[in-house]
This record gives structure tokens, sequence and C-alpha cells, in this order.
């Protein structure tokens, strides 16, 4: 019978446990190093997507205040240019109407002058071509009558001396209305063709500012739109980072921190296997061969 049955029993099913533990372990260590990696890749990935997130929205956040800063200065200048075309209309409107009434006003003095001169001169030719039939006149009682202001027999006339100085200042007179109506209209023209122009430029200049206000004001609501979008897929990466580095946490118990690492137990382990299968050997040999052929061969 075999001495050392029991014992190289023993050794064999030792050995064949720690064989076992070095496949369970190598299964553990692949799970280890699958779940770390997809883990740290995860964070990675994450933690890239973050970068490219934060660069493009601090471009994007840039941007937007840009935008919204030439839209501020373009809403100033059309509110400037709105106010002015209005106080430009008001003030055009009230200068015409002045410029109206002083026309009306004017030219009715000269309406007035011009009958006033009519009325004048007709009676003064018509006057300056009166004569006296004394035909028919009595004796001449002169020596006794008092001075009437005029000769016997002289017709009346009117004062046409003094007429001449009459008529001549209504005649200046009638030239300062008719200059302030000729003056007046062309002021007028001339106003209303610089309102004009102004309008027309200020309407091209207002439109175009429209125009520009416009299109800023979709490209910001486009740039608000990729900001929202950009913000969300940053808190969707965020978290995605923070379930990556949780799991490396949850991991780094079982897998790294262990107490020694995976090579040193793996090359212990198999120092001893080795001392088992020699001390298995050995007694193999001493049951076969005895004491003296023991160690031969082992």
């Amino acid at each position: 019978a075999d001495p050392f049955a029991k014992v190289k029993v023993l050794i064999q099913e030792l050995i064949q446990r720690l064989l076992q533990e070095a496949a369970n372990e190598a299964n553990h260590k692949g799970w280890c190093d699958k779940a770390m990696a997809d883990a740290k890749q995860k964070r990675d990935y994450a933690a890239e997507e973050i970068a490219t997130l934060n660069s493009e929205m601090a471009k994007l956040e840039a941007r937007r205040d840009m935008l919204e800063e030439k839209l501020s200065e373009l809403k100033t200048a059309i509110d400037e240019l709105t106010t002015a075309r209005s106080e430009a209309e008001a003030e055009r409107k009230e200068e015409s109407e002045e410029n109206s009434n002083t026309i009306k006003e004017a030219q009715a003095g000269l309406d007035a002058l011009n009958m006033c001169i009519e009325l004048l001169e007709k009676f003064y030719k018509s006057a300056s071509k009166e004569t006296v039939d004394l035909s028919l006149a009595q004796a001449d009682p002169s020596a006794d009558a008092p001075d009437a202001g005029f000769d016997n027999g002289e017709a009346y006339v009117g004062a046409q001396a003094e007429s001449g100085c009459i008529l001549g200042m209504l005649d200046v007179m009638k030239s300062d209305f008719t200059r302030t109506v000729e003056e007046t209209e062309k002021a007028e023209k001339q106003a209303e063709k610089d309102h004009l122009e102004f309008m027309t430029e200020t309407g091209k200049s207002l439109a175009q500012k429209e125009e520009a206000a416009s299109q800023f004001t979709e490209q910001l609501s486009d740039t608000n739109s990729k900001l929202s979008e950009a913000d969300s897929n940053l808190s969707d990466e965020t978290d995605k980072l923070n379930t990556a580095v949780a799991e490396l946490l949850e991991l780094k118990p079982v897998c790294i921190d262990t107490g020694m690492s995976y090579e040193d137990r793996v090359a212990l382990r198999e120092e001893e296997i080795e001392a088992l299968n020699k001390a298995l050997c050995i007694l193999g040999r001493y049951s076969e061969y005895g004491p003296d052929g023991a160690a031969d061969g082992c």
C-alpha cells in the first residue's frame, strides 16, 4: 500500500483548486479589463465631447453677444430715423401751412392794392379830362365871392399832383407783396424739394437698416437655437461623464485595490502549483523507487 496516497490526493485536489482559482481569476481579470476599458472609453469620449461643446458654446455665445449688440445699435438708429422722419413730416406740414398763409395774405393784400390802384388811376384819368361850360353862366360875381380854392370856370380834376405820390407808394407796396408771394413760393418749392430728398435718403437708410435687423434677428434666433441644443448636449455628456466616473470608482475596489496585483498573484500561484507538482512527483517516485530515488527526476 502507498503510505502517501492520501497526501497525494490532497495535493492533487489542492492543485486542481488552484488551477480553478487561476481560471476564475483570469475570467475576473478579463471582465475587469473590459469593464474598466469601457468605462474609461465612455469617460474619455464624454470629456472630449464636453471640451468640444464648451468651445462651440463659447463661439456661439460670442456670436450671440455680437448680434445682440448690432441689433441694439440698429434699433437705436431705426428709432432715431423714424423719429427724424416723423418730426420732418410735422415740420414740413407746419412750414407749408405757414407759407400757404403767407402767400394767401400777401395775395389778398396784392388784390386789394390792385383794386385801389385801378380805382384811383381810373378816377384821376377821368378827372383830368373834366371841363366847365360857361356859356350859360351869369355875370361874374367873383368880385364879391370868397376864395373857393379854384379859379372861376376851372373844372375839378382832383389832386392830380398828389395822386402820383399816392400811386407811387401803392406801386411800392404792390412790389413788396409781389416779392413776398414770389419769394415764399420759391422757398416753399425749395423746402418741399429738400424734404423729399431727406425723406428719400432716410427712407432708403431706414429700409436697409430694417432689412439688416431682420437678417440679424434671424441669425440670432438660429444662434440661440444652436446654443440651446449645445447646452442640452453638454448636459447629456456631463451625465455620461459622471456615470463613467462613478463606474470607475465602483470598479476600483474590485479590480484595482485588491491588496496585490494580478501579476503577483499569478506568479505566486504558479510557484505554489510548481512546488506542489514537485512534491507530488517526489512522493510518487518514493513510492516507486524508495528513498534513494525519491529526488531523482523531479
